[in-house]
């Protein structure tokens, strides 16, 4: 009887769970993603998505007398301020996605990652330490800070050492966040941490989780390099000089034109095709020099984060590069990667529901469609 009632269970749980996730945010200085995506049995399927720019102008002091619409908000002024400047937009858009219940993320550095060498210890010790040492850095107390970290599986060498990643944020930020996000309609259940949430969004696009994969974000701010494996992040860098802005701002420079302007240039689709942007410089038009010059750039970092990788987590070496976030709008910037380092180089994609219209750019919303799917692990 015991075992029927539990096979009843079982059926009840399958026609009962959710099939749609929370509201993904992904909150940056820029722009606000927001994503919902669908399980359709092992299959993922992105059902809703929208993108919130912030409305404050970004100051160029080279530009500062033209007109500029390209929204940005400082750390230090998002940390402290919260979304207060992009609130009115948020509650206009709760009716696309299902649901009060949302998971976020803080992207551009606003959720510090650090990787710390401790002495062996158990969990709650290297937790207790961890928490103790990033308190010390940001002069702060231990209740100020929310601090999480994780065992990586690196094999070097470290003095019999074990390294450890942590992620932290001061609460006040966070609680500063989740009101927001509440006045807007939306519930906070989660608070998550780019790295993870790259895992995570690798896992939905990669079916073999035992390969190991090289993650990019392609962030305005800056460029995230994971290093994933069976969904769990085993490194992670961010780089600010591969950030979108910075190279935004060179290309505004350079041709006189606004940031806006100098963003739609950079994603054009005619013309600039990255893969095509010089091997001979001289025969390349000055945007081409600039698409290669960043590529120079990319692969230097990437060829040094593999190489670690490589000493570091040597079973775990990357056999390919897996490219997510806005940075993938420019034209054949995976192919142009693939055949500069070597490894295959995949656009990141799932399934797309019907209900989506228009030419979206699938990639940019990865971390906020991975950030949905955390209602599935809730269960």
């Amino acid at each position: 009887m015991s075992s029927l009632l539990s096979y009843f269970d079982q059926i009840r749980h399958q026609w009962l769970a959710p099939s749609f996730g929370w509201t993904g945010i992904e909150i940056g200085c820029h722009e606000i993603k927001m994503a919902q995506v669908r399980k359709l049995g092992s299959r993922w399927q992105l059902e809703a998505v929208w993108t919130v720019d912030h409305p404050t102008p970004y100051v160029n002091p080279n530009h500062a007398s033209s007109e500029e619409l390209f929204g940005w908000i400082p750390i230090d002024k998002l940390k402290s301020g919260g979304l207060s400047p992009t609130f009115e937009n948020l509650v206009s858009l709760k009716s696309l996605f299902r649901g009060r219940n949302c998971a976020a993320t803080l992207t551009d550095g606003i959720i510090e990652y650090r990787e710390l060498d401790l002495p062996p210890c158990g969990v709650s010790e290297s937790h207790a330490m961890v928490c103790s040492e990033i308190a010390l850095e940001k002069e702060c107390e231990l209740e100020e800070l929310l601090t999480e970290c994780w065992d990586l599986l690196q094999t070097r060498p470290r003095s019999q050492a074990s390294c450890f990643a942590t992620v932290s944020l001061e609460k006040s930020t966070a609680l500063r966040f989740a009101r927001d996000l509440m006045n807007a309609g939306f519930e906070c259940r989660a608070l998550d941490a780019v790295p993870c949430a790259m895992a995570r969004a690798t896992s939905m696009a990669v079916e073999d989780g035992e390969q190991s994969v090289l993650t990019i974000d392609l962030g305005y701010q800056q460029a995230t390099l994971t290093l994933v494996k069976q969904g769990q992040p085993l490194l992670s860098r961010g780089i600010r000089s591969l950030g979108l802005v910075s190279w935004l701002e060179s290309i505004a420079t350079s041709f006189g034109v606004s940031m806006s302007d100098a963003q739609t240039l950079l994603f054009q689709s005619t013309g600039n095709h990255v893969e095509k942007s010089c091997e001979n410089f001289e025969f390349s038009n000055p945007l081409q020099q600039k698409l290669g010059s960043y590529l120079q750039s990319f692969t230097v970092e990437l060829d040094r984060t593999i190489h670690f990788a490589s000493q570091v987590c040597r079973s775990a070496s990357p056999t390919q590069i897996l490219l997510m976030g806005p940075g993938t709008r420019i034209p054949g910037i995976d192919q142009a990667l693939a055949r500069r380092i070597g490894l295959p180089a995949n656009i990141w994609s799932i399934d797309v529901s019907e209900n989506l219209f228009g030419n979206q750019c699938i990639a940019a919303y990865a971390i906020s469609a991975a950030l949905s799917s955390l209602a599935f692990e809730a269960q």
